[in-house]
């Protein structure tokens, strides 16, 4: 299901899962989880057994000047529930969403390490490309030359 509101418990439940999928992300707060949740550019999908949410991803919409597309960010399952198809549920939700919000495409990036991971987007559609993926951290800014 996708999330249209946050609450205390589902925002306690995606900071467990954070950590599963990114180190460097600083502890998720109950107002940073509403933010994004309440942001028209992200969608939250989360994937659970009774009341207990044990995956997530998020679809990021970008609007360029070429056309619009999604971004599968931050997909994590719990490791207590891995291999029970909870990462299948909430990508094919994520990209079934993108194809209803009409964009032109969806990608995501994954480390080579997440062999599972890589081996679940490959079996849904997805096909690796030859890219090179830079990032800045901003921490010094460069000069104009």
């Amino acid at each position: 299901m996708v999330l249209d509101h946050m609450d205390d418990r589902m925002a306690a439940a995606l900071a467990r899962l954070l950590p599963q999928v990114s180190s460097r992300a600083a502890p998720l707060t109950v107002e940073r989880a509403r933010e994004v949740v309440g942001s028209s550019s992200t969608h939250v999908a989360v994937a659970c057994r009774g009341d207990e949410v044990l995956a997530m991803g998020l679809l990021v919409t970008c609007t360029t000047l070429a056309g619009q597309f999604g971004l599968v960010e931050e997909v994590a399952v719990d490791e207590s529930a891995r291999g029970h198809h909870l990462g299948v549920r909430v990508m094919v939700h994520l990209v079934t969403l993108a194809k209803t919000l009409d964009l032109d495409f969806v990608e995501l990036t994954s480390r080579p390490a997440r062999e599972a991971a890589n081996g679940l987007y490959q079996s849904i559609g997805f096909r690796r490309r030859e890219i090179n993926v830079y990032r800045h951290d901003l921490e010094e800014l460069p000069e104009l030359r």
